[in-house]
């Protein structure tokens, strides 16, 4: 597994996390503004979207140069 992929999966992993810890909190009633607290998470799921659509172009792009580095040092 390459490290993009590792860190793309360790973010999915930490973002999963806290959407559950968000629900554990509201459900409770630990916390009693889950409107804010909505829109916030709303905009973090819409940054972490946008991340992973630049991390695949990245990873693709790499992908793609090692390729070609591969072929220049078989010739």
């Amino acid at each position: 597994m390459s490290r993009l992929a590792a860190a793309r999966e360790r973010l999915e992993n930490a973002v999963s996390s806290l959407e559950a810890a968000v629900a554990d909190a509201v459900g409770g009633g630990q916390l009693t503004d889950g409107g804010d607290l909505g829109a916030e998470l709303a905009a973090v799921k819409a940054d972490y979207a946008k991340l992973a659509a630049a991390a695949g172009q990245v990873d693709a792009r790499l992908d793609r140069t090692i390729d070609q580095l591969e072929i220049v040092l078989e010739q």
